[in-house]
């Protein structure tokens, strides 16, 4: 694997629609610190290509509701999942979102990092059906015995879905345990802004080089959004996984960003689950608690890694 192989990310595009007066306090900083990119169309029936649309009301109307979840664009199988939040507390509200087809509805008073991981759950769910079958590239690691180059996050996360049934079904039937870890290059958004894509992209190819090396061969390591990488590490418990943290984040101080001496060393921050987990009876529950738990770490001074509660 090189670094021109691994290929650049988008952010998913969440549209933003609906009464602005609606939207929680810091809504946008959140959206934009978990990775989206964000568009607003006072005409929700304007297409921009989103990922996901979130659609802010006072409170729940029938008809305001009907017409801010527009019909699926004509040719499209999958439609961008709509997200409905609530800016009075009803808890009706999110029964009769549902029931217009929002895929999603949250009333008052919103927790921003659950709302962020529930937009990612579902852009990922649109994704891995939108996905080739017959398209599934492995690991940036031994896992990939194929070596296929990395391919963008809609197209590689049906391989860590897959990863991640595997080993949870593999840990509930002998009593074992593994970790998934989200890391998140902390300065990969402002190196985009200052440098450009192609030096981003260079940092990101680095981070992914030393990955690789670092891990075991069991592991998996694949992009994970525009910003991170998700790790699976088999066998191993939370204490384990901030061990490995730590070690990759100390390998990556030590690393020259070979190419572009306009890069410092890369910064990381982490978010662990670790299953079993009390709360968690399927695989792609994790997914959403490493979120979650990404932007704790994110939130911290110092060690910056996040463990799921």
């Amino acid at each position: 694997m090189t670094r021109e192989q691994v290929a650049p990310l988008a952010r998913p595009i969440v549209l933003l629609v609906g009464a602005p007066s609606a939207r929680p306090a810091g809504l946008e900083r959140a959206l934009t610190r978990a990775g989206f990119q964000l568009v607003e169309r006072e005409d929700p029936s304007v297409d921009p290509d989103a990922d996901a649309i979130l659609v802010a009301l006072n409170d729940i109307n029938d008809k305001l509701l009907c017409d801010l979840l527009p019909d699926p664009v004509r040719g499209s199988d999958v439609p961008p999942p709509r997200i409905v939040i609530t800016a009075v507390p009803d808890r009706d509200a999110p029964a009769a979102a549902l029931s217009l087809g929002a895929a999603d509805a949250m009333t008052a008073p919103v927790h921003l990092p659950e709302l962020c991981s529930r937009i990612h759950a579902r852009i990922r769910n649109r994704r891995a059906v939108r996905a080739p079958r017959h398209s599934l590239p492995g690991a940036l690691n031994g896992s990939n015995p194929g070596g296929q180059p990395r391919e963008v996050w809609d197209e590689s996360f049906p391989a860590l879905e897959r990863r991640m049934r595997e080993e949870f079904e593999r840990a509930r039937r002998y009593s074992l345990s593994f970790s998934l870890i989200l890391l998140g290059l902390d300065e990969l958004n402002g190196v985009r802004d200052r440098l450009g894509p192609a030096a981003a992209d260079r940092l990101k190819g680095n981070v992914a080089d030393i990955l690789r090396r670092e891990l075991r061969l069991p592991d998996f390591v694949g992009s994970y959004g525009s910003n991170e990488f998700a790790v699976v590490l088999p066998e191993t418990g939370s204490t384990g996984a901030r061990e490995s943290v730590i070690r990759l984040r100390q390998r990556l101080a030590l690393v020259p960003q070979a190419g572009d001496i306009r890069l410092n060393a890369p910064q990381i921050s982490a978010g662990i689950v670790t299953c079993p987990h009390p709360a968690v009876s399927e695989s792609d529950e994790l997914y959403a608690m490493a979120e979650a738990a990404l932007m704790r770490g994110q939130a911290q001074s110092g060690v910056r890694i996040g463990v799921a509660l």
